[in-house]
């Protein structure tokens, strides 16, 4: 199988852990879950010697919104008993998410059940249906993670859309669906996700300019 992304040499050092590098000294955040692919299981939980809040490492599923909700059943227990209040789900790829960009939305979550970063979408985006063009989308936004949410709230939201077969496209979706409010807040332009080898040669650029 290809190498996962996620295990990429990023200036030194693998994408996964320029990612936790965030969480690990976060003064807001008490503990970090990772879920992998089976495949990749013994080498994410060999990480736990270097990174003292990743408390566990789960089994994915074969999309991410069942990959998610693997990851939250690893902390329903808690989260029912009110030792855990909030939730953060971030893609691993996505190294470059700041400490700011953490505060920032802990601090807007007070408001509403889930907050997300994103950045306006460029001008030029048109809807396009069987190869034609069928509108110009307004008000469009890229999202991005970290996503902040109620942990009691996204867990009975992924329990109630289990029970009635809802598969949403990201955490945010789920919550909407489950009729939460979600509040976005500006992401940054450095907070991209790695995807392609395009990706990555911009993911360096970024790094050098951090200093990271």
């Amino acid at each position: 199988a290809p190498i996962n992304k996620v295990f990429l040499d990023l200036e030194g050092r693998p994408i996964l852990e320029r990612s936790l590098d965030l969480f690990e000294a976060s003064a807001f955040v008490d503990e970090v879950v990772v879920v992998a692919r089976a495949a990749d299981l013994r080498q994410c939980e060999a990480l736990r010697e270097r990174f003292q809040k990743l408390r566990a490492v789960v089994a994915g599923g074969d999309m991410r919104h069942r990959s998610e909700f693997a990851g939250l059943r690893a902390l329903a227990a808690r989260i029912d008993a009110g030792e855990i209040d909030t939730v953060l789900v971030h893609d691993a790829v996505r190294p470059f998410a700041s400490h700011r960009l953490v505060e920032r939305l802990l601090a807007a979550s007070g408001q509403t059940v889930g907050t997300i970063p994103g950045l306006p979408v460029t001008p030029g985006t048109v809807r396009v249906e069987d190869g034609w063009i069928a509108g110009y989308p307004r008000n469009l936004w890229a999202v991005q993670t970290p996503q902040v949410f109620q942990a009691t709230w996204l867990l009975e939201a992924h329990n109630r859309a289990a029970r009635q077969g809802f598969v949403g496209t990201d955490t945010a979706s789920v919550v909407e669906w489950a009729g939460g409010d979600v509040l976005v807040i500006e992401g940054e332009a450095t907070n991209i996700k790695i995807t392609t080898p395009d990706d990555l040669v911009r993911a360096k650029e970024i790094a050098a300019g951090l200093g990271r």
